[in-house]
């Protein structure tokens, strides 16, 4: 009898080992990334994940986790799924691409259990500018793939094909490519979703080059409402003379080339909101062109001249987890931490206080047994009583704080970042309810950083579960607003002043407004909706910040919670001129589905332009422009914008270059005082020497400007010390004159 119950053991313990297998071998999984798997370290990525069910129905989860072998203490994010027999379904998981560098596992997972899991692979971020080409050619573009050495955009450029199919329909997912180029009619099968989010893409900062040749319709007159180009004016264009406008005409191959337009250059541009549209006048793959030696040269000078160059520099990295943004949502108004010494209090008045005496009580009325029943209640009355009167005083409902930061294109169209913090009181789940145009991730807090948590479901609602008693939960977003309007600003330099008016033409009236420049900020005061202010303020030439004195006072939380607030602003502020305003209003992206109450701060931001001063003359002022160490050498450290030189030299390059201006004037305030010790020159590019500056003078190029700028249009200053001992040398700032070339 014995073999029996041994053999129901058996039978009964394969049966519950052989479950698991046949459900691994009924669900298949496979991993897509768009883009062709694209992924750039400083912007976010979507995973999509297809599940297949090949034998049965299947009702589980997809989860994403950093553990190949589920635990319950783990963190994951997870999207149900629910799949007939024989049938599929792709789930995906939106997040910054710096999260998925490390380890991670996608698992299939059906009551709580790991039907099958496989370990995530996606290609490492390359270094260097990626263009993604589309073109039924397979060669075409490839003289744009330049490496560090040969490239005039600073960084490596390499060329990716790509089909129609691989082609997102959201904008922000052509955030890791640098520039789409589409050749021929080869873009006619792109559908209307993809086209508007690559359009899309192009105000927030893309650059798309379309190349057509004569009668090649098919691409460039989808793009007609940002840059209308007639059709039916096929022909063909001098080589030389096309090329003279590159400096090109002394090598330009013989003959001509069939253009699209022949009433236009070979080629057009088009800004449109942050990016720009280039038309190439005619077939990339077209002869003598595709294969001149000096092709590569041309594009590269073509996009240096139309502006591309500035558009890549002006991409800053930035961290795509918002730090900044997350640790000041944390901060939530109204929610008061308990003092640390009221808990010691507390706890130390039961142990040392209440149960001695207690003891001593019970002692004196000869019931000393009495406290084995007394102390243990009284500590548990004690308890109730402080979470009854303190947990009012910590927050009195649910709540959450929402940080966000708006950079206005236009009228229409605003890049949106957010991150927001959730406190539920007695609540142990609920959903958040994000805004159509807005992507999500959910977090928690991890041992050393903000790590991905919660359940996804469907494209708008976070869940969050199974919460601990007041323990907070995050989220952060990207996205776009539609048609919240924008400032009405005309500005121009005069002199030392800047003139004009800024008027309020966006949905939010602001607590405070401010222009900024470089490192000066000129308040305006709080700003309603509709409202205008004139502008006459001076222009300082600051060298460096202003900042409070450093104390050896501890910070207020009011102080420390105003750095963090500093932190925000200057999050992806980049060189430019910008109008600056704080609000609290309400601006709901991300909404907790319960009785809650909600704050925010919210900073919107506009770039601006200035207008043509009374000489017609755009003026780019001091601090607004790079000063970039060119060479070093002798003694001599750094301590932010101030150097400390000993004996020795150190050149400075000033990035006129980034003026986008066709130069006029330049303008180094060499007289301040703290460049009086240095021996200072500028190199003059024509004759190859170093000149000179007087002691205490301004250095002010205007006439032989062309014959000092370096090719890259830039200016070389050097600084010089023969003493043994280090004196304090600030970055010089400078100030550039000119016409706007775009």
């Amino acid at each position: 009898m014995r073999w029996k119950w041994v053999l129901i053991f058996v039978i009964t313990w394969l049966s519950f080992s052989i479950r698991p297998a046949m459900a691994e071998s009924n669900v298949d999984i496979q991993f897509e990334i768009p883009l062709s798997g694209i992924v750039k370290y400083e912007s976010w990525m979507r995973l999509n994940v297809k599940v297949t069910s090949q034998e049965q129905d299947f009702t589980g989860a997809v989860e994403l986790s950093q553990r190949q072998v589920k635990k319950n203490n783990e963190f994951k994010l997870r999207r149900p799924i629910k799949l007939e027999q024989g049938k599929s379904t792709t789930v995906y998981f939106d997040m910054p691409s710096q999260i998925l560098l490390d380890d991670w596992y996608v698992q299939v997972t059906q009551n709580g259990q790991v039907i099958k899991s496989e370990k995530l692979r996606i290609p490492y971020p390359t270094d260097g500018r990626t263009i993604g080409v589309i073109s039924e050619e397979g060669n075409a573009f490839h003289f744009l793939a330049v490496n560090q050495s040969q490239s005039k955009m600073n960084r490596p450029l390499s060329v990716q094909n790509l089909t129609e199919q691989m082609l997102p329909d959201q904008s922000w997912i052509y955030e890791n490519i640098d520039m789409l180029a589409l050749a021929g009619n080869s873009g006619s099968t792109i559908n209307d979703q993809q086209m508007a989010a690559i359009k899309e893409w192009i105000q927030l900062g893309g650059i798309v080059v379309v190349s057509a040749g004569p009668n090649q319709d098919g691409m460039i007159q989808r793009f007609a409402d940002i840059l209308p180009v007639e059709a039916g004016k096929a022909g063909n264009i001098e080589l030389q003379q096309a090329l003279s406008e590159y400096d090109f005409a002394k090598v330009a191959p013989n003959g001509s080339i069939g253009v699209y337009n022949r009433n236009l250059p070979l080629f057009v541009s088009k800004s449109y909101g942050r990016g720009l549209l280039l038309f190439v006048n005619y077939d990339v793959t077209a002869e003598p062109l595709a294969s001149w030696q000096f092709n590569a040269q041309l594009w590269q000078n073509a996009m240096i001249q139309h502006g591309a160059k500035k558009i890549f520099e002006e991409k800053l990295y930035m961290d795509q987890m918002t730090r900044p943004f997350l640790d000041l949502s944390k901060k939530i108004p109204e929610v008061q931490t308990p003092p640390a010494f009221w808990m010691v209090a507390l706890w130390g008045g039961y142990v040392i206080v209440l149960a001695p005496l207690t003891y001593f009580v019970l002692k004196r009325m000869r019931k000393p047994e009495w406290a084995w029943g007394v102390i243990p209640v009284g500590g548990i009355f004690l308890t109730v009583a402080i979470f009854a009167v303190g947990k009012p005083a910590v927050v009195k409902t649910s709540t959450s704080y929402a940080v966000t930061k708006i950079d206005i294109l236009d009228e229409s169209l605003a890049h949106v970042r957010s991150a927001t913090t959730f406190l539920g009181v007695d609540q142990n789940e609920y959903d958040v309810q994000l805004e159509p145009s807005i992507v999500a991730l959910p977090l928690t807090v991890g041992r050393t950083d903000y790590r991905p948590e919660g359940l996804m479901d469907g494209d708008e609602v976070l869940s969050f579960r199974n919460l601990p008693y007041l323990t907070p939960k995050q989220a952060i977003g990207i996205g776009v607003k539609h048609d919240m309007g924008a400032f009405d600003a005309s500005l121009r330099v005069n002199e030392n002043r800047l003139q004009g008016h800024v008027k309020n033409n966006t949905e939010f009236a602001y607590d405070q407004t401010y222009i900024e420049i470089g490192f000066q900020r000129i308040p305006l005061g709080p700003l309603k909706k509709g409202e205008e202010k004139q502008i006459d303020s001076v222009l300082e030439p600051l060298f460096m910040p202003r900042k409070p004195q450093a104390t050896n006072e501890l910070q207020t939380m009011e102080e420390r919670i105003k750095e963090m607030q500093e932190r925000v602003v200057a999050y992806e502020e980049g060189n430019q001129v910008s109008i600056i305003g704080i609000t609290t209003e309400p601006l709901p992206l991300m909404t907790m589905q319960v009785p809650h109450q909600a704050h925010y701060w919210n900073v919107i931001q506009q770039p601006i332009q200035f207008q043509p001063n009374e000489q017609g003359l755009v003026t780019s002022p001091y601090g607004l422009l790079d000063a970039e160490m060119y060479e070093m050498t002798g003694d001599f450290d750094s301590t932010g914008y101030i150097w400390q030189l000993g004996k020795g030299s150190i050149t400075f390059e000033l990035r006129t270059d980034k003026a986008a201006l066709n130069m006029k004037r330049i303008t180094v305030p060499l007289n301040h005082s703290s460049f009086k010790p240095f021996r200072i020159e500028y190199f003059h590019q024509k004759s190859g020497k170093w000149i000179p500056v007087e002691r205490g003078r301004r250095l002010v190029l205007d006439n032989e400007l062309q014959q000092v700028l370096t090719p890259n249009q830039t200016l070389l200053l050097r600084f010089s010390h023969n003493g043994t001992s280090r004196l304090a040398l600030p970055e010089p700032i400078f100030q550039v004159e000119g016409v706007r070339k775009w």
